[in-house]
């Protein structure tokens, strides 16, 4: 059996303890253990890699949020496994594991970890879509100013995921069946999370097409500037 564990490296999502206790203690019962610096970022460059990654046990964040981001790059079922809310002894208790392990495995992993990148600021953030709820209504692809939805044969595709705007979860509280997922947002739903924490800060509609517009207004002057240069 093999696991793939994400850190979260830029963000606080997970926390490394957590993930350096559960990798030493999977490890040490015999599973094989392997952990990513920022699963997004792997399927945001669609990395080949993730076709491997989908066989494993993924143990990252939200179920939703998972699936939706391999299903970004490819099609292949998951099998995935929330560290980001239940604690490492109810994911090890789904992996049908018992016990502990010694603080020097434990710290030996806390030191990978430390190693990894962080890119804060400018890590991967993208929205991805839960085809299971998208109606194809093309309300973000209307709304977003950068140029990130496309309509390919007949369905709304993240085309360009680069382009989003770091942080900028605008687009998701358009969609009135809430498929648009940020996994590295930090309220449900919109981070495939199934709490509907996001509720009492939801902007209208109005609201949400004036930013737009503002948005693209700016990338215009932007435009025009460089040209000018």
């Amino acid at each position: 059996m093999k696991i793939t564990i994400c850190a979260c490296s830029s963000r606080n999502f997970i926390e490394k303890e957590k993930v350096a206790r559960l990798a030493a203690i999977a490890q040490r019962s015999g599973i094989e253990v392997e952990v990513v610096s920022d699963l997004c970022e792997l399927c945001e460059d669609k990395a080949e890699v993730i076709r491997e990654i989908a066989q494993t046990t993924i143990v990252a964040c939200h179920p939703r949020a998972v699936k939706s981001l391999l299903a970004f790059v490819c099609e292949d079922q998951c099998t995935s496994l929330n560290l980001r809310v239940d604690s490492v002894e109810n994911v090890l208790a789904s992996l049908s594991v018992q016990g502990d392990a010694p603080q020097e495995d434990i710290s030996a992993w806390n030191e990978k970890l430390k190693a990894m990148p962080a890119k804060l600021g400018e890590d991967a953030w993208y929205p991805t879509l839960d085809k299971d709820l998208c109606a194809e209504c093309g309300k973000c692809l209307e709304f977003c100013p950068f140029g990130v939805y496309e309509m390919v044969e007949d369905r709304i595709r993240v085309v360009h995921p680069h382009n989003c705007k770091n942080n900028c979860p605008a687009c998701a509280r358009t969609c009135p069946a809430s498929a648009i997922i940020f996994p590295k947002y930090d309220r449900s739903p919109i981070n495939g999370g199934e709490e509907k924490q996001e509720n009492a800060i939801k902007l209208d509609t109005k609201e949400l097409y004036g930013l737009a517009l503002r948005e693209k207004l700016a990338a215009r002057r932007t435009s025009f500037k460089l040209m000018k240069d």
